[in-house]
């Protein structure tokens, strides 16, 4: 009789984790849960006044740093100075676009309040990923911000965001006319690219 009630209680068990494991699952597999998520992590952490600036700073970085494909982005910005990217630069380049991204943005981000999220859209892009139409509304303004999250799957196909479109502008393709731009007066040195980043930074 022990051994029966041990054995359905273990049987619970398990299939209380195996549902958790499959709800987290699904969530991974559906762009809109999983915007919906990293959004209210970052509006959590914005609303909670018992976090200084700085540190609030350094959560929406570390957001930042696990949400984009920091990788893709770095690329795609280069346009066509791509193919001046020399392997023994190409570390350095990535984590000062990792660097920039990730601090210039949360600084932004860091001057607005709590809100929520509510994604109003999906838009299949096949292999191009998924666009995620989202409103997001702030505790301290009236209107709504209209952000599309422009999702893709990574090599361990994971969700990153490649892209992100607040009030009809995409940052990584405005950053992308940015540096192409620096690029053509500098005769594509990506070296002169790479400080001007790190300048930016500090």
């Amino acid at each position: 009789m022990i051994k029966k009630i041990i054995s359905t209680k273990m049987l619970i068990l398990f299939l209380l984790i195996f549902i958790q494991s499959f709800q987290v699952i699904a969530e991974n597999q559906n762009p809109s849960k999983w915007v919906e998520n990293i959004s209210n992590r970052a509006l959590i952490i914005l609303g909670d006044n018992s976090i200084d600036e700085k540190n609030k700073i350094e959560l929406l970085e570390n957001i930042f740093i696990e949400s984009l494909d920091i990788k893709r982005i770095s690329l795609f910005i280069l346009g066509p100075y791509r193919r001046n990217l020399k392997q023994s630069e190409s570390s350095q380049y990535f984590n000062a676009i990792k660097d920039f991204i990730s601090s210039v943005y949360a600084k932004r981000l860091s001057s607005y309040s709590s809100g929520n999220i509510k994604v109003i859209k999906i838009e299949q892009r096949g292999k191009r990923g998924v666009i995620v139409s989202s409103l997001i509304t702030f505790n301290d303004r009236p209107n709504p911000i209209s952000i599309d999250w422009w999702i893709v799957n990574n090599l361990t196909s994971q969700f990153k965001v490649f892209d992100i479109r607040i009030s009809g502008i995409w940052m990584a393709q405005e950053q992308r006319s940015t540096f192409t731009s620096y690029l053509s007066k500098n005769n594509g040195d990506i070296a002169k690219l790479i400080q001007k980043i790190k300048l930016q930074i500090n």
